[in-house]
Parts: structure tokens; C-alpha cells; sequence
């Protein structure tokens, strides 16, 4: 008999394995699958994975990676999906939609999807998930306006919000790059995540954006203070993007960006605290 249930504490190391086993293209190991599972930033909230079981034998999995954020409008649970797999001979027969619905049920919660393959988008469709983003906006290189750019924004001390230095502490180590920008009229602060998708330049694909007004208002500036003056882009969910804003170019997202939006409207609904940066993966 098929089982769908919440993963308890002692069954980590056997999804980590099953899912080093079945993510075969993967080109990370082991540790990187212990470090999704871990519980980084659940606090007190248990859930890491979602399992289905044939009998004893596990059959399929969804990792989960829950998180209350402090924001703006009080605290909000968001939860990243994440590795979902099921084995060959349980697909098509609704489990998966139900593990979903069983990582969903809280409505007040916001479930992102993010890096989901273009072979399931109809399949993400299906289970109710909503895109909230199809289009990115680029910057290239531009001359430096002059803007002050702080790469160790919590030595800015009480000048940065206490929410972004949360999340600063929660992110070190995971090889993003942290920018807050001195504009005439405010800081700005940047979260990017540096990655080589094209061999003829770097995407600094921008995880988090404190002020999206301000950005707007100084995009052209902002992105020559934060870019190196050549083989670079900055590359900008279009639903971050304020009035006003003034890309080079737009273009489309590979695939969507998903979620079940929860209390929160889809410019509040960030790329941190998930997969993208704790697995070493490039965003589609």
C-alpha cells in the first residue's frame, strides 16, 4: 500500500541518498544533498521532505525547505520545493499531486517552485501552481555613475534594516555576493548570485532587491556600480521591476517561476532561502 507522509528526523540520510541515487546528473555529492535536507533555516518547524513509500520502499520524494521570514508586513512562512522524484512505476497515478497538495494545505503559506524542468511545466500547471514570473529584465555594463557600492553591507551596522541583515547572516557562506548601494537619495541593497551560463559572460542574477523603487529610479547607475565593466549582465525578475524601471532588453524566463502565493503578492516573493542557492545550480 502507497503511503504520503512527512519524512520524520531519522529518515535524512536515506533521502539523501535516494536522491544522490536518482538526481544521477547531478554533478554534486552526497554533502550537497545532506546540506538541502538539513533544516538550514526551519527553526522549529520539522518538515524537510515529503516521501512516498510502497511498503517499506521509498518510491518517491519532494524536498521541502521551510522558513518564517521577517518582512515588511510581519512574519510569513514561505516553504522552497525542492528535488521532486518519483520512481517510474508510481507516475501517472496521482501521488505526486497529492504530495503537493500535502506540502500546500496552509493557504497562508507561500510555496515557490522555481527550477522545475520545461518536460513538467504542464505537469506544475496541472497541480494548481500559478506563474508568477515569465520575463527577465537585463542591464549590460554601463559607465559608473559613482554610486558607493558597500560589498560588506552589515559593517553598514544600524544604517542596513535589521530584515536585511537577517538575511545577510542567513546566507553566508553560499557563494552570493551582497551589495548595498550608496544612491542620492537612499541605500539600495543587491543580493546576486554570479553564475556562468553563457560562455561570453556572467549572469549576476539578482536573488533579493530591498528597494525596488529606488532601484528603479537608478537602474542604469545601480547596475554599472554593481557589474564589472565587461562580460557581465544583471538580469532582473520582471515582477521586482517598480514603475519607472528602464532595462537594456527584456527577454523570457526558460521556465516560470511558480508558487502558491500565500499573504504574499508576487514582487514580495524572492529567489533566497531556497534551492537556488543551496544547490549549485544555475537558474533556468
Amino acid at each position: 500500500m502507497v503511503k504520503i507522509a512527512f519524512a520524520p528526523p531519522e529518515e535524512r540520510e536515506e533521502i539523501a541518498q535516494f536522491m544522490n541515487t536518482c538526481f544521477h546528473k547531478a554533478k554534486w555529492g552526497i554533502d550537497i544533498w545532506r546540506r538541502l535536507l538539513s533544516g538550514r533555516w526551519s527553526g522549529d518547524d520539522p518538515r524537510y521532505a515529503i516521501t512516498v513509500r510502497d511498503g517499506r520502499r521509498l518510491v518517491g520524494v519532494l524536498g521541502m525547505i521551510p522558513v518564517m521570514r521577517d518582512t515588511p508586513k510581519g512574519p510569513r512562512r514561505a516553504i522552497g520545493l525542492t528535488s521532486w522524484y518519483m520512481m517510474k512505476e508510481l507516475r501517472g497515478q496521482g501521488a505526486g499531486a497529492k504530495m503537493m497538495a500535502l506540502a500546500s494545505q496552509n493557504p497562508d503559506d507561500t510555496v515557490t517552485n522555481f527550477t522545475s524542468a520545461k518536460a513538467a511545466v504542464p505537469l506544475v500547471f496541472r497541480i494548481g501552481f500559478e506563474a508568477i514570473d515569465e520575463k527577465r529584465l537585463i542591464w549590460h555594463p554601463h559607465p559608473d555613475a559613482g554610486f558607493r557600492v558597500h560589498e560588506d553591507p552589515l559593517a553598514l551596522g544600524g544604517r542596513l534594516s535589521p530584515i536585511e541583515q537577517k538575511i545577510i547572516a542567513d546566507h553566508a557562506g553560499l557563494g552570493l555576493r551582497f551589495c548595498t548601494v550608496e544612491t542620492p537619495d537612499g541605500l539600495c541593497t543587491v543580493v546576486l548570485n554570479p553564475k556562468r551560463k553563457h560562455d561570453a559572460y556572467v549572469t549576476h542574477e539578482v536573488m533579493y532587491l530591498g528597494n525596488q523603487p529606488l532601484f528603479a529610479h537608478y537602474s542604469r547607475q545601480i547596475a554599472g556600480a554593481v557589474l564589472p565593466q565587461r562580460d557581465a549582465i544583471l538580469s532582473l525578475d520582471s515582477r521586482f521591476g517598480a514603475k519607472g524601471v528602464a532595462p537594456d532588453e527584456e527577454g523570457p524566463l526558460e521556465v516560470p517561476r511558480f508558487a502558491f502565493r500565500g499573504l504574499q503578492e508576487p514582487s514580495e516573493i524572492d529567489l533566497l532561502y531556497t534551492e537556488c542557492v543551496l544547490l549549485p545550480v544555475k537558474l533556468p
